[in-house]
């Protein structure tokens, strides 16, 4: 069986004009294709993004669920990453990641969907912090029984993700995601493990968020 995900830093829904725009987010998180996403800086109820509720507008205007969790709150609002299904999910849970100063709080997403685990993060943009974050996800992701699937904004290239290479991770690479007008790097990130094969992997160019959406499509043992 095959299944396409996705992870998409949607910027707060505003594009490269600065304009908030949930249906123009929604029609590229649409056209990945993906029936799992994983979403990065969602705003709740805040004043940068006219008070919306975009998780769940997003849910609505995709038809998936999402499991919202907040990792910052600030202006009356709150701020965090998300996990969008098709098919829904179970045991989800929000962990948080390691702090070492006053860095931004981070943390991610565990849940089943199907027959596949599947974590969602979104990593410290602070060196120190983000390689203490790093080894934690490993562990989570490696503490998890079945075939398992990362994805997220990592703020880091390939050659950083040590812990989770090392444990056994393949990961969708060779994509660049950032910045949108000329993409040089690759720090969003799908990787796998437990035997799911990653069939394809590619990007999907687009002036709603200043990354681009990764997508891959994965083979389900």
């Amino acid at each position: 069986m095959s299944i396409q995900v996705a992870t998409f830093n949607v910027h707060h829904c505003a594009g490269s004009d600065g304009r908030v725009d949930l249906e123009r987010t929604a029609a590229v998180a649409r056209g990945t294709g993906a029936q799992v996403i994983a979403l990065q800086e969602l705003d709740r109820n805040m004043a940068r993004s006219d008070r919306l509720d975009q998780p769940a507008e997003l849910a609505r205007l995709l038809e998936m669920e999402i499991f919202f969790s907040s990792t910052l709150r600030r202006q009356g609002g709150e701020y965090g990453i998300a996990l969008a299904s098709m098919a829904g999910w179970s045991h989800a849970r929000f962990v948080p990641l390691p702090r070492l100063s006053g860095e931004e709080p981070r943390g991610t997403i565990t849940a089943r969907v199907g027959g596949l685990d599947v974590v969602v993060t979104h990593l410290s943009t602070a060196r120190r912090a983000r390689r203490a974050q790093t080894a934690v996800l490993a562990e989570i992701a490696l503490g998890l029984e079945g075939p398992t699937v990362v994805m997220g904004d990592l703020n880091q290239t390939a050659r950083h993700l040590g812990p989770l290479l090392e444990g056994g991770f393949t990961g969708a690479f060779g994509h660049r995601t950032l910045p949108r007008r000329f993409p040089r790097r690759q720090i969003d990130h799908i990787l796998v493990a437990g035997g799911v094969p990653i069939e394809r992997s590619w990007t999907l160019p687009t002036a709603a968020s200043d990354h681009f959406p990764l997508v891959a499509s994965l083979a389900i043992p």
